[in-house]
């Protein structure tokens, strides 16, 4: 189409009987009738060509300022230790690689992406720098990230960062680090970025392509991720991305880790950059690699967000901040959700989890807006407001919540050493917290106990004070008795190890079946008679935890 609307031989008329060879050979082979009106078609179909897309006017390809020599054989697709950051703008390669949804509202850019121009004279030396990032969940709930990049001893250039609330996330610091020393650097100085995170690492490199045809749809800092790789294509120069990990010298991490920590106690946030310049702006995911998961989620995005439960925030919040406490790291809110749906967690202890994540039980103050009704929010037993974190822990008057709870603590006393501090967090977050030795590492079984006693007690506490509310209808002549709530609670306890034992059958149940150190691991060491019992007594009978049940009123006096 170029060719033919460029024809401009002198001989060429704008007539059918055009004597030039161009004409006259369309007229012989092809049979064209009126050649010059196909030319003057292609001219005006060309000029309906923006100039972003036009072949005549797009972005010539990219030229790297870097010297061949500082390109080591290292950087190479199958070690880890050294990537680069492929600059290049993406086109699309065809028709369908063209369309995309879910885009934004703003006018599309008809300038195309170019790389700033390579400023005259010698070009920099390499610049190399330590990135690092750290965040952590304030009592409010909300993340706080620091970043720090560190150049070396006592550099100028060194910074240290706090995210903007709004924009914190984990791994905002890092990102928020890199953007910060690049706004101090020559735009043609080749760059080395040390960074430990092994996801950033890959999102800037291997996965990037993906990211970005999804619109980095799933990534917690989709606004920041979007800024910097715009800025990195920007550079004239090469950028190459190493593991922190593989660095001989740790001191010099260790010093970007202290930037980040003192980033994140900083009394004012740091301002950045959040909007994309509009040649390098990609928006909308493509439609050829839609599914219906990801059609589902941006359909949910773009729609009005509903208002954000507050009590759902609250308790998320106390659940984040007491799993950061017990495990010396936050995780993350999606991380909550999903550890709710652990598989060695029984249905009706997840749903009890989700409402109690939710406040979705009628308690508390559920009754307050319902005329006559007040009185229901109150707890029976000592007329306080009730609410569940009341119910489980803090009703000075409640037998079941006194009694389970120390029955807990002395079957994890009869192995383990100090029995932790339990709060309504705790209890929410438990699959996630993690019990450690002495040198620091995982206690596997150790850790499984913990989540199963604290989920069977916490349960058992709700459903007996369900029974005495519903049930009984607050007559305390027929609340349980302290030994009645100990003998449900070594019952549930008993059951669990007995459920634990026969999942084990891989003959059953197969690839999903429990493993069976697993299992011995969580239950060895308190066990009624362990003496008598062999190594492997999964398959034993009678096999009962090693507390006694207390004898009914009445008997055994």
């Amino acid at each position: 189409m170029e060719i033919i609307a460029n024809r401009n031989l002198p001989s060429h008329r704008q007539n059918k009987n055009c004597p030039c060879a161009d004409c006259s050979q369309d007229r012989t082979h092809i049979k064209c009738d009126k050649p010059y009106k196909c030319a003057k078609l292609a001219r005006d179909i060309l000029q309906c060509i923006l100039p972003k897309w036009h072949p005549l006017t797009s972005a010539p390809p990219y030229s790297l300022n870097i010297d061949p020599e500082q390109i080591t054989a290292d950087t190479n697709d199958e070690d880890n230790h050294l990537t680069l950051f492929d600059p290049t703008y993406p086109s699309p390669d065809s028709l369908t690689d063209g369309f995309q949804v879910f885009t934004t509202l703003n006018a599309p850019c008809n300038v195309p992406a170019r790389q700033a121009p390579k400023p005259s004279g010698e070009p920099p030396k390499l610049i190399s720098i330590i990135i690092t990032g750290t965040h952590k969940i304030d009592k409010d709930g909300y993340y706080v990230s620091g970043g720090g990049a560190w150049f070396g001893q006592d550099d100028q250039r060194n910074k240290s960062i706090k995210v903007p609330e709004h924009l914190a996330a984990p791994g905002a610091g890092e990102v928020g680090a890199i953007l910060s020393a690049l706004s101090s650097l020559p735009i043609n100085a080749p760059l080395q970025l040390m960074v430990k995170s092994p996801s950033l690492r890959k999102n800037l490199t291997k996965n990037l392509t993906n990211q970005e045809d999804t619109d980095w749809m799933d990534h917690p800092n989709r606004i920041l991720m979007k800024v910097l790789v715009a800025q990195l294509r920007k550079r004239c120069a090469l950028t190459t991305i190493i593991d922190t990990n593989k660095l001989a010298d740790k001191t010099s991490a260790k010093h970007a880790l202290a930037l980040a920590k003192e980033g994140m106690v900083k009394d004012t946030y740091d301002t950045f950059e959040t909007k994309v310049d509009a040649p390098f702006e990609i928006s909308g995911m493509k439609l050829h690699i839609g599914t219906q998961r990801t059609f589902y989620k941006n359909i949910r995005n773009v729609q009005i967000k509903s208002k954000q439960r507050r009590l759902t925030n609250m308790n998320m919040a106390r659940t984040l901040y007491a799993i950061g406490e017990a495990n010396g790291a936050t995780p993350t809110s999606e991380q909550v959700w999903l550890s709710i749906r652990h598989k060695d967690i029984p249905k009706s202890i997840r749903g009890f989890l989700w409402k109690s994540l939710h406040s979705a039980y009628k308690i508390g103050e559920f009754w307050d807006k319902i005329p006559h009704y007040e009185n229901r929010g109150k707890c029976g037993l000592c007329s306080l407001p009730e609410s569940m974190d009341h119910i489980l822990l803090e009703c000075d008057e409640s037998p079941a919540s006194r009694v389970i709870w120390k029955a807990a603590k002395d079957l994890w006393l009869k192995r383990e050493n100090n029995w932790p501090d339990i709060c309504f967090g705790s209890i929410l977050g438990c699959n996630l917290i993690t019990v450690r030795d002495s040198d620091g590492k995982e206690k596997v079984g150790a850790t499984r106990l913990l989540k199963i006693l604290i989920l069977e007690s916490a349960h058992l506490i709700w459903k007996l004070r369900c029974e005495r509310t519903i049930k009984f209808g607050g007559d305390r002549e027929k609340h349980h008795s302290e030994n009645e709530i100990y003998n449900k609670w070594l019952h549930a306890i008993n059951m669990r190890l007995k459920f634990d034992r026969l999942l084990t059958d891989s003959m059953r149940y197969g690839k999903k079946a429990s493993k069976i150190d697993i299992v011995l691991k969580t239950w060895s060491g308190l066990l009624k008679n362990e003496d008598d019992l062999p190594d492997n007594w999964i398959r034993q009978t009678g096999v009962l935890v090693g507390m006694t049940p207390r004898p009914p009123p009445g008997r055994l006096r």
